[in-house]
């Protein structure tokens, strides 16, 4: 996987779709960790963006290459520490194992087959392998599906790129290694940037007071837990439409997110960004919210609460207007 020392026709055209082609000597944006300055880890590299995400590829064939090793370490050291691998390969290409692989940190393969590369009719076949800890991840690949070139292929493979990433951090070893790391971050607070100055709380203020007015008693706002910054709960029956069944759920929307979690195996069973939310309507005790392309999730309230549901539409329209009127984030790096 790591001695080829030249990209083919088929890789490159492969390449061409995914990203563009950067020169990384005296490029400012997100380079994950390439070298910008002195070429030591390649002249260029693969560049893209997705939503709120900026790409950088670390590509085999890009890296250097070092003649009669095997080991190829400049290239290793980049792609062996990343978490999600795409394994490109061509027509007649042995199936992929991950068992040759060692490595710490690779825990989620792609593989992309290409089908007829550089004609009319090329196309892309797609499969994942991922660690046992690591949950499944969307968007789902439909089974014996050729993907075409096209614009659509793109933003679902960096989609299950990017979701393959944030589902890998999830499992028990990326999750002792974020705890460990905030352990040290929190030590190092307490031993080096704690005040021993103290506040003497015998030291009384005066304030002016400018006329004799009564102060008047500001009156509670009504529904002031629906425009909290976090989420609010409710308990409902989100709809299973593979199993054709209810399923009893958390739901919980913030400014940022909508979430259902099962209440019996406390897993996610689906979340979005409120700026992913293009709409949603409501009935007799049922919930629809559209989001991204389309798609739909539903839910009702338990024993058909008309307070949940008139509840439930006017915090999702908080977060909607909140999503709509903030200005984009900084991307965040993904790799």
């Amino acid at each position: 996987m790591y001695n080829n020392e030249s990209a083919g026709p088929a890789l490159e055209e492969f390449l061409g779709l995914l990203g563009q082609r950067v020169r990384l000597k005296g490029f400012t944006k997100y380079r994950a960790q390439l070298d910008n300055k002195t070429d030591s880890t390649g002249t260029h590299s693969l560049y893209t963006t997705y939503k709120d995400y900026e790409l950088m590829f670390h590509v085999s064939t890009l890296l250097p290459y070092t003649p009669n090793n095997k080991q190829q370490l400049l290239r290793k050291r980049h792609i062996g520490n990343d978490i999600v691998t795409i394994v490109f390969q061509e027509p007649g290409a042995q199936p992929f194992t991950p068992k040759n692989i060692r490595s710490h940190f690779q825990h989620v393969f792609v593989i992309v087959k290409v089908h007829n590369p550089c004609t009319e009719n090329v196309c892309y076949s797609v499969a994942v392998s991922r660690s046992k800890d690591v949950p499944p991840f969307g968007p789902p690949i439909p089974k014996g599906v050729t993907f075409p070139k096209s614009a659509v292929f793109r933003d679902f493979l960096l989609a299950k790129v990017i979701n393959g990433e944030n589902a890998a951090h999830k499992s028990e070893k990326f999750r002792a290694m974020a705890t460990r790391t905030r352990q040290e971050y929190l030590k190092d607070l307490a031993e080096n940037f704690v005040s021993t100055a103290t506040v003497d709380s015998a030291v009384k203020f005066s304030f002016i007071t400018l006329g004799a007015k009564k102060k008047e008693r500001s009156k509670p706002r009504k529904d002031a837990h629906l425009h909290s910054v976090g989420a609010v709960t409710w308990g409902v029956l989100a709809r299973d439409f593979g199993q054709s069944a209810d399923v009893a759920c958390l739901l919980a929307v913030s400014n940022e997110f909508i979430v259902l979690v099962e209440e019996e195996s406390k897993n996610v069973v689906f979340n979005c960004s409120c700026r992913d939310v293009i709409g949603w309507t409501s009935t007799v005790g049922i919930v629809k919210v559209f989001y991204e392309r389309g798609e739909c999730v539903m839910f009702s309230a338990l024993e058909n609460c008309a307070e949940d549901i008139r509840e439930i539409v006017q915090r999702l329209e908080v977060g909607y207007s909140v999503e709509k009127n903030t200005p984009s984030l900084p991307a965040n790096p993904q790799h």
